[in-house]
């Protein structure tokens, strides 16, 4: 049992845009939650989901570019 809290970013499992919890959606039940998204055309969209089709959104970590020398000449490598 997954809880969420209002504000967290999250998926569906399955694979969805990224998606703002809202909060319990009251009217289906504990287990579902509402949340909304902003469209590929900007739109506010909005929906409940059962907790076990969501995920929360862990973005994924950037490996950190090499560091330059800058005394090396650059012609040099």
């Amino acid at each position: 049992m997954e809880i969420f809290e209002i504000g967290q970013v999250v998926r569906l499992k399955s694979g969805s845009p990224k998606m703002t919890i809202k909060g319990p959606d009251a009217a289906a039940g504990e287990t579902v939650w509402a949340v909304q998204w902003i469209d590929r055309n900007g739109k506010l969209q909005g929906d409940s989901f059962h907790e076990d089709m969501l995920d929360i959104f862990v973005p994924a970590q950037r490996e950190e570019a090499p560091r330059r020398d800058r005394n090396r000449d650059p012609r040099f490598r």
